[in-house]
């Protein structure tokens, strides 16, 4: 059911204007319409953002989930206008500088709801009650090909190594330690526990990487994991000038 124009108070609100919303549909959009407001409020505000500066208001009669700023989010009007904007570009098939990778799958989340329906859904976004934009499939479609890898290369990835799934192919995903972008990483069973000794530490692994069209790495086929020192493997300040010291010497 359509939401009241004249009864929304929130800054960013989403409405789900069918008549009949699977839980699937209703979860899927609640929880990717506030994954992009976190994640368009770490650009805006960097990694310190948090998600409390946000309050949610739930709107009776409609299905319409809203947010609006507690008293110390300064940064609300600026998410604002890039959600409103970035979907807008990534409909015309243009990648919003303020999106990260976790902000795109969001929109595209957002423009995949209702996939059982023939006809374009009913999905929108309001900034306050000043205006709206219907989050159209083609928004999904367009940050497919945004996401998608377009050639592959020799190469390397950085990062954390977590995630761990053997669900078909042995896969990791390596998170980068500046932005948290996530990279899957293939590994055979002979790398499998290097791999494991491995987990929540940072390693380079080389292999054949799969990039975007921006040059952004997708995945990795890993042939060889290179470990990264621990901390405790590391030499202090102390005792790097007495190897210093003992090289001079000699």
């Amino acid at each position: 059911m359509a939401i009241n124009v004249d009864q929304i108070t929130t800054d960013i609100t989403l409405e789900l204007d069918e008549e009949v919303i699977s839980i699937a549909d209703f979860q899927k959009g609640t929880d990717n319409f506030l994954g992009l407001v976190k994640e368009l409020s770490k650009q805006v505000a960097g990694n310190n953002a948090d998600s409390g500066e946000w309050l949610v208001k739930v709107y009776s009669g409609s299905a319409a989930v809203g947010v609006m700023p507690s008293a110390q989010n300064l940064n609300a009007d600026k998410v604002r206008e890039i959600m409103i904007s970035g979907i807008r570009s990534l409909a015309n098939g243009i990648r919003p500088g303020e999106f990260s990778d976790k902000a795109i799958e969001c929109a595209k989340s957002l423009a995949s709801l209702f996939k059982k329906s023939s006809v374009e859904p009913n999905v929108r976004i309001w900034s306050k009650k000043e205006e709206s934009i219907h989050v159209v499939r083609k928004v999904a479609i367009e940050a497919e090909n945004i996401l998608a890898p377009a050639y592959e290369e020799q190469g390397a990835v950085e990062g954390i190594l977590e995630r761990v799934d053997a669900h078909g192919k042995l896969q990791f995903v390596i998170y980068d330690v500046i932005d948290d972008r996530a990279v899957k990483c293939e590994v055979n069973e002979s790398q499998l526990q290097q791999a494991l000794e491995n987990f929540k530490k940072r390693v380079e692994v080389v292999g054949t990487v799969k990039f975007r069209k921006d040059g952004m790495p997708v995945s990795i086929k890993a042939s060889r994991i290179i470990n990264f020192p621990s901390k405790s493997e590391i030499p202090t300040l102390a005792q790097m000038r007495v190897l210093l010291a003992g090289g001079a010497s000699a």
